[in-house]
């Protein structure tokens, strides 16, 4: 397994709302920002789990994805 699929398993073991703030952190860091493949690996990885979460999770989600985008 490469580097790059061993940091996006430990992504998938996060919290939705951590996965958004980890998103938002790698895209404004000068040198992560860069690597539109780790970009593209964790928004896809994001978008499975934000596919099978529950209800409750998605809520939860939508209610931080709104603070985090107002600020």
């Amino acid at each position: 397994m490469s580097s790059l699929e061993k940091r996006l398993e430990a992504f998938r073991q996060l919290p939705l709302r951590a996965q958004l703030a980890l998103i938002a952190s790698s895209r404004a860091n000068p040198v992560l920002g860069k690597n539109q493949e780790y970009i593209e690996g964790l928004e896809r990885v994001h978008a499975e789990c934000l596919q099978a979460s529950t209800p409750q999770q998605k809520s939860a989600y939508e209610k931080a994805k709104a603070n985090l985008t107002s600020n």
